[in-house]
Order: C-alpha cells, then sequence, then structure tokens
C-alpha cells in the first residue's frame, strides 16, 4: 500500500490557476518617474507700497527743502507784525484719515546768519484739525532774483537828497524822487546819476478839497515843462496819500503809475505795479522814533520780501534825509535800508522801470 503525500502539497496545484487568473487582472505598474514639486506660483502684481512715513514728517522734510512749491504768503497783527505763512494740504490716496491741512509760520526776525548768503530760518507746523505742532529749522540760501524795493523820497528836499548821491552810489541804489512845484536842474542831475523822477503836484494840497480845475493845474500844469527837459514824469504821488478813484482816471492819462501813501506794510509783484496804483509804507523818523524799532522792523520787511520771492517788491517812501526832520529818515538809517537790501540781494527800483513794461 502506497504512502499518501501530506495535505498541503495536495492543495498547491488547485491554487496556481487561481493566483495565475488574479496576476491577469492587475494593471500594469508604470516605470518609475523622477516626482517633480508643484508649478511655481505666477508673479502677481503688488500694489504700490504705502509710505511708512508719517504725514507731518513728510510735511516738515518739504518745508526744509524750502522749494518754490511752497506758496508762500504774509499777515499783518494789529501791531502791524509781520508774518510769514504757508499751508500745505496732506492727502494720502490709501487712507482718508490722511487728508489734512497744515499751517507753517516762518520766523524771519530770528533768522540766525550762517555767513554772507545763508541764513538758518526756524519754523513751527501744525496739523489744522489736531493742532498737533512741531518746530524745526531750515537753511535759506540768499540768491539773485527779481524781488527788490522801490524807494522813493518826495516834497522839495532837493538839495538834502543832492547831499546823499555818492551814499547811494556806495551801495548801488537807483531810487525814485517825487519833486514838488517847477522844473529844476536837480531833475535831469539825478536823471544823469540813474535815479528816477516823478511828480507830487505844484503846492502839496489836499487834491480832495480842489475843484477839478484847480486840480488839473496840481497835477497836470507844470507836467510839461519837465517832459521838454526830457524828464518823462513816469509816475505821480499824491499829496498826503490822499486820492479818491475819479482821481486815478484822470491822471493815468498822463501817468502810468500813481502812488498813495501810508503807514501800512504792502508787498507787491512787477504785475501788480504795472497796473498803476500802489500804496508805500512810510520810512519817516515820526513814524519810527527808536531806533532799535526801526532796525527790528526794517530787517522784518526786507527779510519778508526776499523770502516771499518771485517778483515780490515792497514800495518805501521817505522826504528829508536829516537826523531831526519828522518827516524824513536819519542818513543812518537810510544807509541801515541801502545795506540791508543790498546784502539780502535785493533789487533797487525805480517807478520809471515798470513803466514801460
Amino acid at each position: 500500500m502506497k504512502k499518501r503525500p501530506p495535505l498541503f502539497f495536495c492543495i498547491i496545484p488547485l491554487l496556481i490557476p487561481l493566483f495565475a487568473a488574479c496576476a491577469g487582472s492587475r494593471p500594469a505598474v508604470p516605470a518609475v518617474t523622477a516626482i517633480a514639486g508643484p508649478p511655481e506660483a505666477a508673479e502677481i502684481p503688488k500694489p504700490e507700497d504705502k509710505t511708512t512715513e508719517p504725514p507731518l514728517e513728510a510735511i516738515l522734510r518739504r518745508v526744509k527743502r524750502n522749494g518754490e512749491d511752497i506758496q508762500k504768503y504774509y499777515t499783518l497783527d494789529g501791531d502791524s507784525l509781520i508774518t510769514v505763512r504757508a499751508d500745505i494740504n496732506y492727502c494720502d490716496e490709501y487712507d482718508d484719515a490722511y487728508d489734512n491741512e497744515y499751517n507753517i509760520v516762518y520766523d524771519l526776525l530770528n533768522a540766525a546768519p550762517l555767513g554772507e548768503t545763508r541764513f538758518r530760518v526756524e519754523f513751527t507746523v501744525e496739523e489744522k484739525n489736531t493742532q498737533v505742532q512741531r518746530i524745526d529749522n531750515l537753511i535759506w540760501e540768499l540768491e539773485p532774483g527779481d524781488a527788490g524795493i522801490l524807494l522813493a523820497f518826495d516834497d522839495r528836499f532837493e538839495n538834502s537828497w543832492a547831499d546823499h548821491f555818492d551814499l547811494f552810489d556806495r551801495y548801488g541804489a537807483k531810487v525814485t524822487f517825487f519833486v514838488q512845484g517847477e522844473y529844476c536842474s536837480f531833475c535831469t542831475e539825478a536823471q544823469n546819476r540813474g535815479h528816477d523822477i516823478g511828480y507830487h503836484t505844484l503846492h502839496h494840497l489836499d487834491l480832495r478839497k480842489l475843484s477839478q480845475e484847480a486840480f488839473l493845474v496840481e497835477t497836470k500844469s507844470a507836467a510839461g515843462a519837465f517832459r521838454s527837459a526830457g524828464i518823462p514824469l513816469s509816475a505821480f504821488a499824491y499829496p498826503f496819500g490822499f486820492s479818491e478813484p475819479w482821481m486815478h482816471d484822470t491822471l493815468s492819462r498822463d501817468f502810468a503809475i500813481l502812488r498813495g501813501y501810508g503807514v501800512s506794510f504792502r508787498v507787491y509783484n512787477r504785475e501788480t505795479v504795472r497796473e498803476g496804483y500802489v500804496s508805500s509804507k512810510a520810512l519817516d523818523n515820526i513814524v519810527f522814533k527808536d531806533d532799535e524799532l526801526f532796525d527790528r522792523y526794517l530787517t522784518l520787511m526786507l527779510r519778508t520780501v526776499k523770502f516771499l520771492g518771485g517778483s515780490s517788491v515792497v514800495p518805501l517812501t521817505t522826504h528829508d534825509i536829516s537826523d531831526t526832520a519828522n518827516w524824513g529818515i536819519k542818513p543812518r538809517r537810510l544807509e541801515q535800508v541801502l545795506k540791508t537790501a543790498r546784502d539780502l540781494k535785493l533789487n533797487f527800483y525805480r517807478y520809471g522801470d515798470f513803466a514801460g513794461e
């Protein structure tokens, strides 16, 4: 009797076909390839970076540059103290909270000289909404430009004026003499020295109180003799500064520029001077009885004109050149005017300089 193999070996032949069938139904394994990472993200345009500089800092930086993009102006308080100001709007396109106005005040009176052509000027910036203030300094460089002064002398002080021709020459100053009365040789002499002659009536009367006929005699009757002598008389100055609108209409036919007179500081530009009427600031001793006050106010006036820049012009008027005359200017003060104007690189204008423009 044969011996039977173990049961395990009997089952194997039965399982082989089953394994073969299962293997045939399995999908083929693909060849192995290198695995790549995810595709790079496309470049997405970024919005412009919002500045991280606080608005007040941006305003301070702009004011320190002291560029022509800042439009300056001046105000007068009750004591006629001059203050130079500017207004700047700051608008942030990313944040409506930063839409504010800033007020700038410049301290020109106390500007510190840094050599002959530079000043350190302190300024204050105030945010209008919050009233937050910051104080800083800028460097003011003096450069030649169109800003200047219109210096004039009125009445009949020809001998005193002629005595100071050399003083005017020393500072390169050209001025206008508004003479009263008839033509005299002083007019030709002054014109030959480079100065200008204007007219100031026959007898220095209040023109408002005259008849129209008397008005014409006072203002026009003597003009022909001047012009025949080669004196053009481009400008006319009202006695005491008093005038009425109808007078402007009448006199503008014979004089290119008409001038008033007063104690207020006014700055014009070349265009407004050419329009035909200006009011001039008095420099007389009776207005400034204290030398220190005169020096301070003069410094502030002329620095203001220069700092405003552009074609800014300030008309200034006095009469005699004398230490004792109420209606006149001390020689020392006159020299201070001329020196300060020259040092600030201001131009000396004559009224005739604007008549033909």
